[in-house]
């Protein structure tokens, strides 16, 4: 009976690797069309939340405040105003610290306090409140919650009575007015340009305007007063500093005139300067002297150097520049050319000739006695100079001496002077600051004006109906497409016989539909006997088929029909897979579920014995329990009476002796089997049978419940020719791929 499992085992083998092949071969490729009936599967949800979300969004739009934005712009210079201000280079780094400073003084507390006073928004405020409690007071339940309110409050605790709100004072209300203008100003710009744009969100779009137009002018009038504070703080200390500086400096002059007066002396510049100016002379005679004396030097040592009585003495410069000296020389050297003329013409000792020697000796007498005075005078002028240099020395040293005494003398002098000095020159820079903040305290330009004021805005720029509408419908389609892929990947149920294949490595031998009751159809458990030409029963045929052509050579002709657990149609499929065995040969529906069982109320058999009472005793024959039904080709044994011991009954020698003979008399015989994990008797009766087929219920078993039962069928060596997916809905499989067919019965039917 069982030789025909290895060559089963091979060929399912074969096709369960070819089907792991293609499933390999397949599965990096990205399947768009998958996502693509992934999301019409989930059609239905995602419409429904896309248009719960519109719902939410419309109501939101609809009910959300108005909100109104005005806007402004302004000027700002980096540079502070001046009059005489000249254009200096700023990095780029403190332009923007300053820039970032400005946003923060517009978003100061103190600017938005100054905004609150401005526009008396405290008064405007309170008014409201009395506005809103009035309109409170008005209604009767607001009456009521009032009353118990105070009920609650005379009744209550301590720390209950300190938890009831307090009357805000005005300077706390100013806080509070003020934190809110700092939470809606936004203000931007001043990296790229001098601009700053200030902008002010509000309900109410006269206040937004208003508001934005006091920030500005509070601006303005903070950085006035920031600017001509510090000048005022500057010449204020300067007045101080100056008067001071005026005083110390009147005392020090009194000191110095008191200390002249009393030592009898002028100032040491002028005594300075007479000094300095007779050292200047007595050096400038000095050099004169030194000079002079240089030249008698020159003129001494050639006087000097020379014979008495010499002819050189006639050759020097001073007797050549002495006239009389000159004019003798002359007269001596006319005399001696006539002394040569009467010579050679008269002789010696002619009366002319001794005339003329006695007057030539006479001028030579005059001549030496002047070359002698003019030596004489020589060596005067040399001592002379000598003794002029040697006084005007001592005269430069006493002068060196007495400058040196006075300014030792004058030490006190010089302090005091010097005194006077240092506070007159601190006084005179004091009096030029001072005049130049004056000058700017008097100047009151502003680096920052107003280029566009704001103007009251015409319509909300929140919230933008439209768009949140068209936010919300994305939203929501968004969120049902996630709900179905994260739905998708939550369910790990089988859906269509490629899951089984690919989850079980089985081979998907077909589907049996889901049948819709009524009155016109029967029962799921009797369809194919009702209509053999239905689109369930052709299914239950292609069951069939799948199963002769497991082993062509020997297909099984004992077939267990179980599952992993109850209510998965397995009962269904056997007792309409042994109605399509019927029509091959006679066939044997045997109920093997000795435990729920369910073929007898399905098919509206009345006996109560079965199975159970064949294998106990308790009924000699099979022919007593059989049903005969289709022209007797198919027969039922149920299960007959609920024992207590079924896996002892089926395990037994009995058993296994009641299906050998029933082997002999049918062709084919269908057992419909517990399920595998809630009992063991599936398991017991693999292994006496053909072959298994095992029923997948479509969208409710789970794949690791069902593979668990695969398992453990396999462990113990159970020829599982393939599995069936029941209860399939073939237009929702039509979701997971398009080679799934949906459709009715091909053909005419024959007539009745």
């Amino acid at each position: 009976m069982n030789s025909v499992v290895p060559e089963k085992a091979s060929s399912l083998n074969q096709v369960i690797n070819q089907n792991d092949n293609l499933s390999f071969n397949t599965e990096e490729v990205i399947d768009i069309g998958q996502y693509w009936r992934t999301i019409k599967r989930a059609k239905w949800g995602i419409i429904v939340i896309t248009l719960c979300s519109l719902m939410v969004g419309a109501f939101i739009a609809s009910s959300s405040v108005p909100l109104y934005k005005a806007s402004s712009k302004i000027l700002a210079d980096p540079q502070k105003p001046a009059a005489d201000r000249n254009e200096q280079y700023i990095a780029t780094a403190l332009v923007f610290l300053y820039y970032e400073t400005q946003y923060e003084i517009i978003k100061s507390r103190n600017i938005a306090e100054v905004v609150v006073e401005r526009l008396n928004l405290v008064e405007k405020y309170k008014k409201e409140q009395k506005k809103i409690k009035s309109i409170k007071r008005s209604g009767l339940s607001e009456s009521i919650k009032e009353f118990k309110s105070e009920i609650s409050i005379l009744f209550a605790s301590d720390s209950t009575k300190k938890e009831t709100p307090k009357i805000l004072s005005d300077s706390e209300i100013k806080v509070m007015l003020a934190s809110g203008i700092q939470a809606n100003v936004e203000v931007s710009g001043g990296k790229q340009s001098q601009i700053i744009n200030i902008s002010y969100t509000s309900h109410d779009p006269k206040e937004a305007a208003d508001i934005i137009n006091a920030i500005s002018e509070a601006y303005i009038q903070f950085g006035l007063e920031s600017r001509l504070g510090d000048v005022k703080n500057t010449e204020s200390w300067l007045s101080e500093q100056y008067a001071q500086l005026k005083q110390k400096l009147q005392d020090s002059e009194s000191k110095l005139s008191a200390y002249r007066s009393q030592q009898g002396l002028v100032d040491t510049e002028q005594q300075q300067r007479l000094a300095n100016s007779q050292l200047q002379s007595l050096n400038s005679e000095l050099i004169r002297a030194q000079t002079n004396l240089s030249s008698a030097e020159e003129q001494f040592l050639a006087v000097k150097n020379v014979e008495p009585g010499s002819q050189e003495f006639y050759s020097l410069g001073p007797v050549l520049q002495n006239r009389t000296a000159n004019d003798l020389v002359k007269n001596v050297g006319l005399l001696i050319q006539r002394v040569n003329e009467l010579f050679e013409r008269y002789g010696e000792k002619h009366p002319k000739m001794i005339a003329v020697r006695s007057e030539l000796k006479s001028a030579r007498d005059s001549l030496q006695n002047e070359v002698n005075k003019v030596v004489e005078n020589i060596e005067k002028n040399y001592k002379l100079a000598q003794f002029q240099v040697t006084n005007i020395e001592k005269l430069i040293a006493k002068s060196r001496n007495d400058i040196q005494s006075l300014q030792t003398e004058n030490f006190s002098l010089v302090s005091l002077e010097r005194e006077v000095e240092n506070n007159r020159r601190i006084y005179e820079n004091f009096q030029v600051s001072l005049m130049e903040t004056s000058g700017k305290s008097e100047y009151n330009s502003s680096n920052v004006h107003i280029i566009d004021q704001a103007t009251v805005p015409k319509s909300p720029f929140k919230p933008n109906k439209k768009l949140i509408i068209i936010l919300a419908g994305m939203f929501g389609l968004f969120l049902g497409v996630v709900l179905a892929f994260v739905r998708e990947a939550l369910d790990n149920t089988f859906k269509t016989p490629d899951a089984v294949e690919e989850r079980l490595k089985l081979a998907a031998l077909g589907i049996t539909p889901v049948v819709k009751i009524n009155k016109k159809t029967a029962i799921p458990e009797k369809q194919y006997l009702d209509d053999s030409l239905s689109p369930f029963a052709e299914s239950i045929n292609t069951i069939r088929t799948g199963l002769l052509f497991s082993n062509i050579d020997n297909p099984p002709k004992t077939i267990l029909v179980t599952s992993a657990t109850g209510s998965e149609g397995k009962s269904t499929m056997a007792m309409n897979l042994a109605a399509a065995y019927s029509n091959l040969g006679k066939t044997l529906l045997l109920e093997v579920d000795l435990r729920k069982p369910s073929v007898a109320k399905n098919l509206g058999i009345t006996n109560k014995l079965g199975l159970t009472d064949l294998i106990s005793g308790t009924v000699s024959s099979a022919s007593e329990i059989l049903y005969k039904d289709n022209d007797d080709k198919l027969n039922v044994i149920t299960c007959g009476t609920v024992v207590r011991n079924p896996l002892e009954l089926l395990s037994s020698k009995k058993f296994e002796e009641v299906l050998a003979s029933l082997q002999t008399h049918y062709e084919y015989i269908v057992l419909d089997g517990p399920p595998t994990l809630p009992v063991s008797d599936s398991c017991i009766l693999a292994n006496k049978v053909d072959g298994v087929v095992f029923a997948v219920k479509a969208e409710d078993t789970r794949i690791k419940v069902a593979k668990e039962a695969v398992t453990r069928l396999q462990k113990l060596h159970a020829n599982i020719i393939g599995a069936v997916l029941t209860v399939a809905e073939p237009h929702k499989m039509s979701y997971y791929g398009d080679h799934y067919y949906s459709g009715e019965y091909y053909g005419t039917k024959p007539e009745k």
